[in-house]
């Protein structure tokens, strides 16, 4: 068997596998399971799919662990379960599995008393992701060019991992009140969160990574404009710095200091 046909029915098996996870079924494995196993193949199927399940749910609560606080263990863990029959993975690799789990939750009425759980999943999210972005090394030299070149030809390059969470709730407030230290020690950490949400106060999260550390700022509607045309759209400059209420020549020294952006690149 060549390495193509091999790969191929590897790939058939685990989409056999996760069907019969699905339904329950063992029938469609009959064929890919030695006879002396056979007679205890569901009882295999079950435990398997216990397992898996359980794996599901600790790999969930790596990567949204707001979420797993807010829900605790006793409501976390059968939405876990419930979310892998939705959407079971795809590949072996859980820790990149879950990419579905905010949109899950907006959709479960089950939930529909916690209406920033979604936002919260989103932040938690980008927050994983931003811990797994590549290193790059900023190229500080390239800021001259604001100095001596057309805004019409540069265009700002983000950071690898930074992302914005834009929110009608305040997913900042409540993050914090979950990961930020100074937050956590707080005889009551989530008297702000508390409270923002009783104003139904809206926050954008701007999430990066800072040497080996992921950072999480919440930003006004000018910069989070500002940030969304240049480092995330990738317009040019000259078009962002019409942002009302935006001022560029503030933002960038703390900008550059942070590590938002690693380069200014010029265009023909």
């Amino acid at each position: 068997m060549s390495p193509d046909d091999a790969r191929r029915r590897e790939q058939i098996r685990q989409r056999m596998l996760m069907q019969a996870l699905r339904t329950g079924q063992p029938g469609a494995l009959t064929g890919w399971t030695r006879a002396p196993a056979r007679a205890d193949l569901a009882r295999g199927l079950t435990v398997y799919a216990a397992n898996a399940a359980v794996n599901a749910e600790r790999a969930l609560a790596a990567r949204y662990p707001t979420v797993q606080a807010m829900l605790g263990d006793e409501t976390f863990a059968p939405m876990a379960r419930a979310f892998w029959r939705h959407s079971p993975p795809a590949r072996g690799d859980l820790a990149q599995w879950g990419d579905d789990l905010p949109a899950f939750l907006a959709d479960a009425a089950q939930l529909a008393e916690l209406p920033y759980l979604a936002d919260a999943a989103r932040l938690d999210d980008a927050v994983a992701r931003g811990e797994g972005a590549a290193d790059v090394a900023p190229d500080l030299s390239t800021l001259m060019r604001l100095g001596d070149t057309d805004p019409e030809r540069l265009v700002l390059r983000p950071a690898p991992g930074l992302a914005l969470v834009e929110s009608a709730h305040p997913v900042v407030t409540v993050w914090r009140a979950h990961h930020d230290p100074q937050q956590t020690a707080l005889a009551d950490p989530f008297a702000e969160a508390r409270l923002a949400l009783a104003e139904q106060r809206a926050e954008t999260a701007l999430v990066w990574r800072q040497g080996w550390v992921v950072r999480v700022a919440a930003v006004d509607v000018p910069t989070t404009d500002f940030l969304r045309r240049t480092l995330l759209q990738g317009q040019a400059l000259a078009g962002a710095l019409e942002v009302p209420d935006f001022d560029f020549a503030h933002w960038l020294a703390p900008a550059v200091a942070d590590g938002l952006l690693v380069r200014i690149d010029v265009t023909l």
